[in-house]
């Protein structure tokens, strides 16, 4: 049974907004976002680097940190609507058994931290720093181009709990898939596109990727020509394919968080637009097949950690761009809840 959308919710959050990474090579990593993804930087330190899209005017969307350890997501990050929405959002959760608090941070107004039922680390912010937006300056475009942040996609070992999690707090489900009576998959949104967040089936908490929004189809093969011309052949693992009605290149930064690079996705606004049904045994396949060959390695692990996840695949397993599918995942902070904690309180 799909869950409904709790409308009005108890706080509003509008779209997708910013994640954390890790990085064991700053400069390397840095090169990549700039000179093959088209980020911009809006700020830079020697441990931390701020990047944004040539259309965003907030500061930031993505934002690297500096680690000796292996590279790691640290949180996924929601705007809110206004600063009255971040403190109904403390009262929520906090009113739900689990533990909000709130930090301070560079360039966000005050910011709210809390795992979801899955442990998937959260921010939750009303307002950034605003800069110039450079999207009219086609001139200083690089690689992609990237123009925005579109959405997280997570993998999560009970869909179902997770759906409900999002929709008692306004999201909407634009589609779902089944096998059998189980929930497998799931694309959530809030803004007016059919996904700020993805939700798959596997071992988790972790993060399958990051999508960011370019303009045209030969946005994607100037990504492709500036990864070769850079020495960064490997970052190339799948694409361009056909997803849906466009398509969709997927790549890996140089410490192995994936990229998704996607055309301008459809429009989805009215009330009883959403909800489709999708089976695993009958849905023919929309995407190149190899897509979901890489996805694998995500749901092939014997089991899953009890501890936080840091590793997403089998020592030793490597897909076929050379890199080892050992990055990109969500790092909880202190052990992760049972999906089960909380299915009574949301």
């Amino acid at each position: 049974m799909l869950p409904e959308t709790n409308s009005p919710p108890p706080f509003t959050i509008t779209r997708a907004s910013h994640l954390v990474l890790t990085s064991r090579d700053l400069a390397k990593a840095r090169d990549f976002y700039t000179e093959v993804i088209g980020l911009k930087v809006s700020n830079e330190t020697a441990t931390t680097i701020h990047f944004r899209g040539v259309e965003e005017r907030a500061h930031h969307s993505l934002t690297l940190r500096a680690t000796k350890d292996r590279a790691e997501c640290e949180c996924i990050g929601f705007r809110a609507s206004d600063e009255q929405d971040v403190e109904n959002a403390f009262k929520h959760f906090q009113g739900r058994g689990f533990h909000p608090r709130f930090v301070n941070l560079p360039f966000q107004s005050r910011t709210l931290r809390v795992n979801d039922i899955s442990g998937t680390p959260l921010e939750l912010c009303a307002r950034m720093k605003m800069l110039e937006r450079s999207h009219a300056r086609m001139h200083e475009q690089k690689g992609a181009g990237a123009q925005r942040l579109n959405h997280f996609q997570i993998l999560v070992p009970d869909v179902a709990t997770a759906v409900a999690f999002y929709c008692a707090v306004g999201f909407r489900v634009f589609e779902h898939t089944c096998a059998g009576e189980r929930m497998v998959g799931a694309l959530l949104h809030r803004k007016d596109d059919p996904h700020d967040l993805v939700l798959q089936e596997g071992p988790g908490p972790r993060l399958h990727h990051v999508a960011y929004i370019v303009q045209e189809t030969h946005h994607l093969i100037r990504a492709i020509d500036a990864a070769s011309h850079l020495k960064f052949d490997q970052a190339i693992e799948q694409g361009p394919v056909r997803h849906d009605h466009s398509y969709r290149l997927y790549m890996r930064d140089p410490d192995g968080h994936r990229i998704a690079l996607m055309l301008p996705p459809i429009q989805v606004i009215d009330a009883d637009d959403g909800g489709e049904h999708h089976d695993v045994e009958r849905t023919t396949v929309r995407a190149s097949p190899v897509l979901h060959k890489h996805a694998i390695p995500f749901t092939e692990l014997k089991e899953a950690s009890p501890r936080p996840v840091r590793t997403t695949a089998q020592l030793g397993d490597s897909s076929s761009s050379g890199l080892r599918e050992e990055g990109c995942c969500y790092f909880a902070e202190g052990a992760s809840r049972s999906a089960r904690t909380h299915e009574f309180a949301i």
